[in-house]
C-alpha cells in the first residue's frame, strides 16, 4: 500500500501534537548531525523528551526504541534490531507508542 505525501503529512498532524512533532524532528536532526549511525540513541531520546516535555516512551517509539517501566526501572528494547525482548516490547506497547512506531514503519 502506498500513501501520498499529503496523506502522510495529514496523518502526522492528526496523530501527534506540535510538541511531539517538534521533538521528533529535533531528535532526528541532532542524531543525523552527531551520531555516526545517524540514528538517535536512548540518551538523546531522554534529553529531547525532557526538553520538549513529552513522554520519552512515545518519542523513543518513533525510532524503534520501546521503553516501559518494569519494577521501577526503565527497560529499553531496540525492536528494529530485534533485540532480546522484542516480542514482549511489541505486545506491551501503549497506544501512543504503537502509533509512533507504526508511523515510523510507514515512512521508512
Amino acid at each position: 500500500m502506498t500513501f501520498s505525501r499529503e496523506a502522510v503529512a495529514n496523518g502526522y498532524a492528526a496523530l501527534f501534537d506540535d510538541r511531539t512533532r517538534a521533538a521528533h524532528l529535533a531528535t532526528l536532526i541532532h542524531a543525523r548531525a552527531i551520531e555516526p549511525s545517524g540514528w538517535p540513541t536512548v540518551p538523546m531520546i531522554r534529553k529531547f523528551a525532557r526538553l520538549f516535555e513529552i513522554p520519552m516512551a512515545e518519542l523513543g517509539a518513533f525510532f524503534g526504541q520501546i521503553c516501559r517501566m518494569e519494577q521501577g526501572k526503565e527497560l529499553w528494547v531496540d525492536v528494529l534490531r530485534n533485540a532480546p525482548g522484542t516480542a514482549d516490547a511489541q505486545r506491551l506497547m501503549t497506544r501512543r507508542q504503537s502509533q509512533a512506531f507504526g508511523f515510523m514503519l510507514l515512512t521508512d
